[in-house]
C-alpha cells in the first residue's frame, strides 16, 4: 500500500512540476462526472464481485495536457451473490492526475492515475487505486468520454481478499 501511495504522490508531483514549467494561459479549473462499473470473478465457480458508482472529479487543468483532480465517489459494492446481504453502500475520496493528448478530429486520448480511501464507516472499508485510458470527444457538447482501466482494491480488514477489477466508465466534462 505504501508503494502505491508513493507512486501516486510521485506522479502527482511530476505533473505539477511539469505544468509549472509551462506558463500557459490555458490553465483553468475543470470538473468531470462519470458513471463507472468494475467487475471480477464473473463465472459460475466463484461468486461475482463488482463496484457500481458515480464519481465527480473537481480539479485544475494546468495546460492542455496536465491536470490534477480530487475524485469523490458514491459506490455500491456488490459482494458474494450467495449471501443474504450482498451489497455495501460506500464512497471514496482521493487524489488523481491525468495526462491528455489532443488528436485530430476533435478527440483526445488521456491517461490517468487515481487513488482514494473510503470516507464512510461501513461493513467494508478499503483503499482503491485506478489506472485508466480515456477517449474524449471535444466536438460533442460537454465533451463526453469513455474510459477503460484497471482498479486495485485493498480492504482495511480481512473481510475479503485484495481485488483487481476491470473498470469501464462513461462520463462528461462539465467545464
Amino acid at each position: 500500500m505504501k508503494r502505491i501511495l508513493t507512486i501516486l504522490t510521485a506522479t502527482l508531483m511530476g505533473a505539477v512540476c511539469m505544468a509549472a514549467q509551462e506558463n500557459n494561459s490555458s490553465s483553468h479549473y475543470h470538473f468531470t462526472a462519470d458513471f463507472n462499473m468494475s467487475a471480477s470473478e464473473y463465472y459460475k465457480a466463484k461468486p461475482n464481485f463488482g463496484i457500481f458508482g458515480f464519481t465527480i472529479n473537481p480539479g485544475y487543468r494546468f495546460n492542455e495536457n496536465w491536470a490534477i483532480f480530487m475524485p469523490v465517489s458514491a459506490d455500491m459494492v456488490l459482494l458474494n451473490r450467495r449471501s443474504t446481504r450482498n451489497y455495501v453502500e460506500q464512497g471514496t475520496i482521493g487524489l488523481g492526475a491525468a495526462y491528455q493528448i489532443n488528436m485530430k478530429d476533435h478527440a483526445a486520448l488521456g491517461f490517468s492515475l487515481t487513488g482514494g480511501s473510503t470516507y464512510i464507516k461501513a461493513d467494508l472499508n478499503y483503499f482503491k487505486a485506478k489506472a485508466a485510458v480515456t477517449l474524449g470527444f471535444h466536438n460533442l457538447g460537454r465533451t463526453p468520454y469513455v474510459s477503460i482501466g484497471c482498479t486495485y482494491m485493498k480492504p482495511y480488514y480481512n473481510t475479503i481478499e485484495d481485488k483487481v477489477l476491470f473498470e469501464c466508465s462513461i462520463g462528461f466534462t462539465i467545464f
